[in-house]
């Protein structure tokens, strides 16, 4: 496999934590938190649904302009390590602070239809919505073989329709 596509490695803090230093000295930290308080509809599978985060933890000194594939190897890897069990979702609500959530949206997007080996396995759903005057970015990945696929998509997309937002 070619060097630039193989992951970062990581320290593994907890079965929802993770952190990974890139070659720049970027430190990252991944995390997933519950999601179950948005599907009061769902409780049978609310316990399910987890967000995703990834947060810069410490910048570089390094100026770099380029894209980094190996950060995008590294979260799809964690990503679909946690969706192995075949029983987990996540969802990806992408950071609205900067003005930057479209992009970052569509980058997201990208890595997961990229990688072969997690878009055979991983359905990804973006559902984009406005909630107010602000537009929300997201995506729901589930693995195919979920035995709640069904009811998860369902809820997802409940969750994140314009109506009553």
């Amino acid at each position: 496999m070619d060097s630039n596509l193989l992951p970062y490695p990581l320290l593994k803090i907890d079965d929802f934590t993770y952190n990974f230093k890139t070659d720049l000295g970027l430190e990252y930290s991944c995390s997933f938190l519950s999601y179950a308080e948005y599907f009061p509809n769902y409780p049978e599978i609310a316990h399910r649904f987890y967000s995703f985060n990834l947060n810069l933890r410490s910048p570089s000194k390094k100026r770099f302009t380029g894209t980094d594939n190996r950060i995008a190897a590294t979260v799809v890897s964690i990503v679909s390590g946690f969706l192995e069990s075949k029983i987990n979702a996540v969802v990806y609500v992408c950071d609205n602070s900067d003005g930057k959530e479209a992009a970052r949206a569509k980058k997201f997007v990208n890595w997961f239809n990229y990688f072969e080996y997690a878009s055979e396995k991983i359905i990804q759903i973006s559902n984009n919505f406005k909630a107010g005057d602000m537009m929300i970015y997201s995506s729901l990945l589930v693995h195919r073989k979920n035995n709640e696929i069904e009811k998860i998509i369902l809820a997802y997309l409940e969750l994140t329709s314009e109506e009553d937002k």
